[in-house]
């Protein structure tokens, strides 16, 4: 495989010629334009440089330089993974950012192309592990990542206040994305085994009675903001029916007749119809713009954190906890477990009993109460 820059004879209307990157290997040749143009008098064809006469001569030599330096990783790279290197495969990898080589751009190139396979949710969550990897390390190649730069990334995820859960399922994208290199391929100097993600299940943290009460007060009371009523409400509609976020952001005011509500789940794609208790009804009443005016999930859960800090909530609330708040809140009030889990939606009522779990573990800690008799 060999590959130089060469100048072309033709000349624009400043007088320069452009340069392009050659390619040639196995009787095949690839040529790449570069978008350099330069004055064909003071290009050196033996050094493939320009002379350095001027400030600018020496910026494009250097820019000339990190496009060789640029070749030399990806013949590298092909070489210790005992690949063959093609001129064509070689101008991919150069134009696309070298994803055979760097992390970020084999990530970016995998989640494009399997866009169409995903929920528009796993999605969101992948691409958004890329972007904290991209600021954390843009340039990391596969050789690069071990275990030592696994620990350093889960904590600079600490750093940025993400609970463990995050970073266990942001390690967890981490280890998908490399177990995809290698079925391409590509060689890795990490045993992706050893990558141990830890538990992304979250503690099941809910609101208690008193505190679901207090959220209910200040949502129809006269002190709340506009935006901060709209945000509580539909963390309250949560709570008293249980659907997620994905659910409550497709609703719209027609999905609601006679004190049912109506939709496809989107995680499950089951048609679901769920009668409203008299809170709900109040709820949406309350507030003619619910269900009419959205916003973006995490606007939704910044703002939560701000209305739970002014109610003196002292707990990591994010709208998840409003599906948790009515799973506990239904058990408390004596529903039966086989109807939560119809209510929730779940196929495996494995993942139901967690909340009898929960209320459970509340109703031991309530026998203590007797000794306040003696």
């Amino acid at each position: 495989m060999k590959d130089k820059f060469s100048i072309r004879a033709y000349k624009n209307a400043d007088g320069k010629s452009p340069i392009s990157l050659h390619l040639s290997g196995d009787y095949k040749r690839e040529r790449i334009p570069l978008n350099i143009n330069v004055n064909s008098k003071e290009w050196d064809l033996k050094k493939e440089r320009l002379i350095p006469l001027s400030t600018e001569n020496q910026d494009i030599n250097l820019i000339l330089d990190n496009i060789k330096s640029k070749i030399t990783k990806i013949k590298t790279s092909y070489r210790l993974a005992e690949r063959v290197l093609t001129p064509e495969s070689l101008r991919k990898e150069f134009l696309n950012g070298m994803p055979r080589i760097r992390f970020t751009a084999f990530y970016d190139m995998m989640l494009e192309e399997e866009k169409s396979m995903m929920q528009i949710g796993s999605y969101n969550r992948y691409k958004s592990v890329l972007r904290k990897l991209k600021i954390y390390d843009d340039d990391v190649t596969f050789m690069d990542i071990d275990l030592n730069w696994i620990d350093k990334f889960k904590k600079y995820l600490r750093s940025l206040d993400n609970a463990s859960t995050t970073i266990a399922n942001n390690t967890a994208a981490l280890k998908k994305f490399l177990g995809l290199a290698q079925k391409a391929g590509i060689k890795l100097s990490i045993n992706i085994d050893e990558i141990e993600v830890g538990s992304t299940k979250g503690n099941r943290t809910s609101l208690s009675v008193h505190e679901l009460k207090r959220c209910a007060e200040y949502y129809f009371g006269d002190e709340i903001s506009d935006s901060y009523r709209l945000i509580l409400g539909y963390f309250l509609f949560s709570c008293m029916t249980g659907l997620r976020i994905s659910d409550v952001q497709r609703l719209k005011r027609s999905n609601f007749m006679d004190n049912y509500v109506t939709f496809i789940a989107k995680k499950t794609r089951k048609d679901q119809s769920i009668a409203m208790n008299v809170k709900a009804r109040e709820i949406v009443d309350h507030e003619p713009l619910l269900f009419e005016k959205k916003f973006a999930d995490q606007h939704i859960n910044d703002e939560l954190k701000k209305i739970m800090l002014k109610l003196k909530i002292n707990k990591r609330v994010t709208f998840h906890v409003a599906r948790h708040t009515f799973a506990t809140s239904f058990l408390r009030a004596g529903g039966q477990i086989e109807k939560l889990q119809r209510l929730l939606g779940h196929s495996d009522i494995g993942q139901t009993m967690i909340y009898s779990h929960i209320v459970q573990a509340d109703a031991n800690a309530e026998i203590f109460l007797i000794d306040t008799l003696f």
